[in-house]
């Protein structure tokens, strides 16, 4: 028989074909058991007698033909479904005693090595020798599957992407052992992905999709404990989770070691999870690492169409109550460092507020209806999507035209959105040209959205149809990074939503003499963060500085007396002054410019103050006749990043950040 795989493994395929032979029987037996009443060879006799009687009916030898040949189907049928279940349990029994039931096939390993889904996972519950013995309908103990005794997983080819997906319900995987010894700098690599399973009902003989994963479903009671993560050369995500929710997961006593910050990222983690006991290793040369919550977001963000998250739900009557809860902590998690030294992990709960790192993109829901918008995604044909939400649909033809432009002819220089690449070029070709010809053609009006082929509509109306059952929080006033969030979000939200800003970020420092640590009292700074948020301090007997409600984002602080200029912690003296080859030569003003096109918050100062570009270019030189940099090879990545800092390139803070960051000191010199 064929050995074409159809699933996500070997086994998840022999499990379809054996619900398949199952199915098949029960409807073939309806024509094919002599004690049913629509036998089939009863029902042909019949047609026989009938033929040889007095009144023959006219049509009587094309009924024959056509029960006969129906007769024919059904039995070969029936024969290839008792042949599947005769053959079908010894190869999963096979796969069971190698241990191999979540191997992927040879063709799908660049992108996971091994997968839970939902007819694997099934597959190791089932004691097949017991039902080689006597074939029956396939019913599933409810016992959780679990995937253990593999030490020597292992990622190997450069294309390769996730070693471990789990993508259903109840599991547990435990003691793998992952290793990754490839050096590379991209993301989106993952030890362990968890992917909560596709939602879904039966009718009848038809199943029904409700949603996915993108469409925000639940993933339940899964467990990931006593793993061992080995990635010391590229920032492998250890155990990792983006998209819908988690309810009931445990992550407990792993050990991961990975050259990246995502030691255990998750989104939209709901009730009923612990995190416990696990450590953490910080690599030579790596971030380090990091327990991270964040909320739960829908649609994702395929073609710069913003991110929409989840910070808070809704009650909803009758319906089952989704909550953001306390993560339970049996036992503290902890971070080992490279010298050997030990802390407790932090848990980074972000999830009822939208991280930094999504602010210029995404924007925040609160009191989220949940059930009522799952509702509503899995019912609504693509028609009745229009007159639902008309400013919606309209926006969603507006985006696709939009994007596909600019992926195929590119966008300005200094474009907000940034340059168009490789990535995009290939997602506007193969996803969003197709789903704005059907738009436009309107040849899909009858199908459901979750139905649809094209994923930016059924994403697009995601996330629509998520803010249209929920509250829009106020965006934060992001300064000059507000245009590019405008561009992404202008499609998704009404014209009055992105000029609703509120300022919340707060700038706190300590401003210090340099070489003496003496505080400088009752000095003048100007904190630029664009042409609109100019504002001026002064500093207190102290010397500290404090503002509040300004934009959250980079700015730049300069003293308001021109004799005065920011230094550093490890000047003790005043910097030296420009010599001919770091000032004449074009060696500051280069790298003046390079930090322009780079921080955009130094651009649009020196487009505001031209006269000032003279001084701090002379400022970069003095410091690099400082440190006897004398060309651009010599220019590290912490000699530019003091010159940000000499120059007064800093950041307000979140009231977050704010209450756990260290004071900022400021060092000023005369």
């Amino acid at each position: 028989m064929s050995e074409t795989i159809q699933g996500h493994t070997l086994a998840s395929d022999y499990m379809r074909q054996l619900k398949k032979a199952n199915e098949d029987l029960a409807q073939t037996n309806k024509y094919l058991d002599p004690q049913s009443p629509h036998y089939l060879p009863a029902y042909i006799q019949n047609l026989y007698a009938l033929k040889n009687s007095a009144q023959l009916p006219a049509d009587i030898e094309q009924k024959i033909t056509t029960m006969q040949a129906n007769l024919a189907a059904y039995q070969q049928r029936a024969a290839k479904a008792q042949e599947v279940l005769a053959e079908y349990p010894a190869k999963l029994q096979a796969l069971m005693a190698a241990n191999e039931l979540f191997l992927a096939p040879s063709d799908k390993q660049s992108e996971y090595l091994y997968m839970l889904d939902e007819e694997s996972s099934q597959a190791s519950t089932i004691n097949w020798e017991e039902f080689a013995a006597a074939p029956q309908n396939l019913l599933f103990s409810g016992q959780l599957a679990v995937f253990k005794g593999k030490d020597n997983i292992q990622l190997t080819s450069p294309e390769q992407t996730d070693a471990v997906r789990v993508w259903t319900n109840n599991v547990v995987v435990d003691g793998l052992v992952i290793s990754d010894q490839r050096s590379y700098t991209e993301a989106h690599r993952d030890a362990i992905q968890l992917i909560p399973p596709a939602l879904g009902r039966r009718e009848a003989d038809f199943y029904i999709r409700l949603a996915d994963q993108m469409a925000g479903t639940i993933m339940e009671n899964v467990t990931v404990q006593n793993c061992q993560i080995h990635a010391p050369n590229g920032p492998l995500q250890g155990i990792f989770a983006s998209d819908g929710m988690q309810r009931q997961l445990c992550i407990r006593d792993n050990r991961i070691a990975t050259k990246g910050a995502h030691s255990i990222s998750l989104a939209g983690v709901l009730d009923g999870c612990e995190i416990s006991g696990n450590v953490l290793q910080e690599v030579a040369g790596g971030e380090l690492p990091k327990v991270n919550l964040y909320p739960a977001r829908i649609g994702g963000n395929i073609a710069d169409d913003g991110v929409v998250c989840i910070l808070g739900f809704a009650n909803e009557p009758k319906q089952r109550t989704l909550d953001y809860a306390p993560i339970i902590v049996q036992s503290p998690n902890q971070v080992k460092r490279v010298d050997g030294t030990q802390t407790e992990a932090r848990i980074n709960d972000m999830r009822r507020s939208i991280p930094e790192g999504f602010m210029r993109l995404g924007i925040g829901l609160t009191e989220f209806r949940y059930h009522a918008y799952l509702a509503s995604y899995s019912s609504l044909t693509l028609g009745l999507y229009r007159q639902f939400d008309p400013f919606g649909a309209k926006q969603l033809e507006l985006w696709l035209q939009t994007r596909v432009q600019e992926f195929t002819q590119g966008r300005p220089d200094n474009h907000p959105l940034g340059a168009v690449g490789t990535e995009q070029q290939t997602i506007g070709e193969k996803f969003l040209q197709p789903a704005l010809k059907v738009l436009q053609a309107r040849s899909a009006e009858n199908i459901r959205l979750v139905d649809l082929d094209h994923s930016p509509i059924r994403s697009f109306a995601m996330k629509r149809l998520a803010i249209m059952h929920a509250q829009v929080q106020p965006l934060v006033d992001l300064g000059l990074a507000n245009q590019r969030r405008e561009l992404a979000l202008k499609f998704l939200l009404e014209p009055q939503q992105p000029s609703n800003l509120v300022k919340t970020a707060y700038f706190d420092a300590r401003v210090l003499v340099a070489g003496k640590g003496q505080a400088a009292a009752n000095l003048g700074f100007n904190l630029f963060f664009d042409s609109v948020n100019y504002y001026t301090a002064t500093t207190n007997a102290q010397g500290e500085l404090s503002l509040g409600s300004l934009p959250l984002g980079a700015c730049v602080v300069v003293p308001t007396d021109p004799k005065l200029s920011l230094s550093l912690a490890s000047l003790k003296q005043p910097l030296k002054q420009p010599s001919f080859v770091h000032e004449a030569s074009g060696l500051a003003q280069g790298l003046l410019n390079d930090l322009r096109r780079k921080t955009l918050v130094l651009d649009a100062y020196l487009k505001s103050f031209p006269a000032q570009e003279q001084s701090f270019s002379r400022k970069l030189a003095a410091y690099l006749h400082t440190l006897n940099v004398t060309s651009n090879a010599m220019l590290s990545e912490t000699v530019r990043r003091d010159c940000l800092s000499l120059l007064g390139i800093v950041s307000s803070q979140s009231i977050k950040n704010r209450r756990v960051s260290r004071l900022l000191h400021l060092y000023i010199i005369g």
